[in-house]
């Protein structure tokens, strides 16, 4: 915000300079600013990460006003409590397959 705001203002100083009357200081910008798209800074953002490789990739096509609609209450906290089991289940496994790595590697398997 802080950037946009110091060039708005070194181009208005800019502008108010290079005419021969003097300008205000609150020079209204030409209509060419107000025709430019505009894209919030957060949708900017995602873009972004998302090419560093973030693992998101469900959220592009995932529509939780669907999902609400189309369950019921007490649907949804189960598939909440199955997503959980399911998480716990392969937390635990990635910590075994970890240990018989360790184990594999300590024996010079």
């Amino acid at each position: 915000m802080m950037i946009r705001t110091a060039a708005l203002s070194l181009a208005i100083a800019l502008a108010a300079g290079s005419n021969a009357t003097a300008a205000t200081a609150f020079t209204p910008l030409p209509k060419i600013a107000s025709a430019m798209p505009i894209e919030p800074a957060r949708s900017a953002l995602r873009k972004f990460f998302d090419a560093l490789g973030d693992d998101d990739v469900h959220d592009d096509h995932y529509d939780w006003n669907d999902y609400r609609d189309a369950t019921s209450r007490k649907d949804r906290i189960r598939d909440w409590q199955r997503m959980q089991i399911d998480a716990q289940r392969d937390y635990w496994r990635q910590q075994k397959d970890m240990q018989k790595q360790a184990i594999k590697a300590q024996r010079g398997w």
